[in-house]
């Protein structure tokens, strides 16, 4: 993808920032609203393969991390 930044070169709170950015407009707080739902609020079967469970519970850490970025701010 062209436009990409090197992000080692910046600081937490410019990443930071850039998050509460991207999610502070209505449109964003869509977008993370609909990323908890199929992550946060999804619950797998007493079927589910390990990997299944795995794959579910990276997705909700990472939800959970963009959610820690924003601190309340959206």
């Amino acid at each position: 993808m062209q436009g990409l930044y090197d992000t080692a070169k910046m600081t937490d709170e410019e990443i930071r920032m850039s998050f509460v950015k991207c999610f502070g407009s209505r449109e964003g707080r869509i977008v993370l609203s609909f990323l908890k739902r199929i992550t946060m609020e999804r619950y797998l079967g007493p079927d589910c393969t390990s990997d299944e469970l795995r794959h579910l519970e990276g997705q909700r850490s990472l939800i959970g991390y963009i959610f820690s970025l924003l601190n309340n701010h959206c």
